[in-house]
C-alpha cells in the first residue's frame, strides 16, 4: 500500500485503514460502521463525477458519515404535487 491510501480521497485527512496499515480488514473501523460504506462510495462518485477515488483509497470516518447523511436526505425527500 502507498501512502495516498493512507489519506482520504475526500478531505486528505488520514483515513485510519487498517489495510492501509498492513493490517487485516476485519480490524478496520469500517466493519464495525452501521453504514455500508462500499455502495455509499459507489453513489458519491456517481453524483460527484470530478472526485476520483481509486480503488486502493478509502474515504475516513467523517467523510463516510458526511456521505450516509446526505444520502439519507436525499433519499427522503419528497416531490410536491401542486396542481
Amino acid at each position: 500500500m502507498t501512502e495516498l491510501a493512507s489519506l482520504c480521497p475526500i478531505c486528505q485527512q488520514r483515513n485510519a485503514c487498517a489495510m492501509a496499515s498492513g493490517q487485516d480488514i476485519s480490524r478496520c473501523w469500517c466493519v464495525d460502521t452501521a453504514y455500508h460504506a462500499v455502495e455509499l462510495v459507489k453513489q458519491y462518485v456517481e453524483a460527484h463525477p470530478d472526485k476520483v477515488i481509486g480503488s486502493e483509497q478509502c474515504v475516513c470516518a467523517a467523510c463516510l458519515a458526511d456521505i450516509a447523511q446526505c444520502s439519507v436526505a436525499q433519499s427522503s425527500a419528497v416531490d410536491i404535487f401542486i396542481p
